[in-house]
């Protein structure tokens, strides 16, 4: 598996590995990208179609029984990173080892799944070359296939296109590329990097006045990129493009970074809107609290009001009464001094 790994992409890689254990994936990872001082011995090993030295070939063993080598094309790549291959673009046929290792697989179930490769590997270096003629040749034969296909896809323009989208406006070459063509072409005899650098010098020496005309037209060009660029996105064919290609590493990051700043301004948002919501029941509950003690204060009050007329009624109820026993006592005695004065 190793050498159509190391010719494979790291989302295919990422599609291989997507079942495995983290320990298993880190394994991959470490046999797809050698330090650098085995990287020349295994490009040597994978051009003449040779599997890997044992070391490498160790990270790998333990895969066997959980990954199938019945490959007719290269491991294709996640759902997370399909998106960012042409599904027309032609895919690599499987090495002669690969084939002869799915076979190998076939035939030998008997062996545990630690010792596949190592039992293969040893065979397929010991195999002579008229031997392996049955999975070179139909290598070969797909190989110029895929090498014709590769071309005339090369050729048609599909490979560039998908690199970018033709509909997507360019942008405007700045005043000093306008000017360094410009002299490139009056100076043809040059080389690139002399007549850059002769131009760069040249464009430092030249007035305000001299650069006027360059600067002009890339602001006109600039303001014609800028409403052609809103109508690429507002006419949906940015979006469609996107969709179709599959966001860059580049945009996924900047993606990121976008939907991290905006959940720490919802996080930001919702801790102020609470913090406000608790000063506001806070605020509520002193109000509250306030005329709570109000109305107990004016209840109290009034019940002391209440209590005081009720003595005051009973004191002058007490009184007129005293009164009135007063009045029946003089009045008796009145009565009595004039039953005597009668009755003597």
């Amino acid at each position: 598996l190793l050498p159509l790994l190391r010719h494979s992409r790291a989302p295919q890689v990422c599609r291989f590995t997507s079942g495995l254990g983290i320990g298993v994936r880190r394994q991959v990872t470490a046999a797809v990208h050698p330090a650098p001082q085995q990287a020349s011995a295994l490009a040597a090993q994978v051009a003449v179609g040779l599997p890997p030295r044992e070391p490498h070939m160790r990270a790998m063993t333990h895969l066997a029984s959980q990954v199938s080598l019945e490959l007719p094309h290269v491991v294709e790549r996640s759902m997370a990173t399909k998106a960012a291959r042409d599904p027309e673009r032609p895919k690599k046929p499987a090495s002669p080892w690969i084939r002869y290792l799915a076979e190998f697989r076939q035939q030998r179930k008997d062996l545990h799944h630690k010792d596949v490769m190592k039992v293969a590997a040893g065979e397929w270096k010991t195999m002579p070359d008229s031997r392996k003629t049955q999975w070179v040749q139909p290598y070969e034969l797909e190989k110029a296939k895929y090498d014709k296909a590769f071309k005339e896809y090369t050729e048609s323009g599909k490979l560039e296109a998908w690199k970018r989208d033709p509909a997507k406006p360019k942008k405007p070459i700045t005043p000093f590329l306008e000017y360094a063509g410009e002299f490139r072409q009056k100076n043809a005899a040059l080389k690139i990097t002399e007549a850059t650098r002769q131009a760069s010098s040249s464009w430092k020496l030249m007035t305000p006045e001299q650069k006027v005309p360059y600067e002009k037209r890339y602001e006109e060009a600039t303001k014609k990129y800028k409403a052609a660029m809103e109508e690429y996105k507002s006419s949906g064919k940015e979006a469609a493009w996107k969709e179709k290609k599959g966001l860059t590493a580049k945009e996924e990051l900047r993606q990121k970074e976008v939907e991290k700043k905006q959940k720490a301004r919802e996080l930001k948002a919702a801790r102020k809107a609470k913090a406000a919501a608790q000063k506001a029941k806070a605020k509520e509950l002193k109000a509250k609290k306030r005329e709570a003690e109000a109305a107990r204060k004016a209840k109290t009050k009034e019940l002391e009001a209440a209590k005081k007329a009720k003595e005051a009624e009973m004191a002058k109820a007490k009184k007129l009464k005293a009164e009135e026993s007063k009045a029946a006592k003089a009045a008796q005695a009145n009565a009595s001094r004039k039953r005597a004065s009668m009755s003597a």
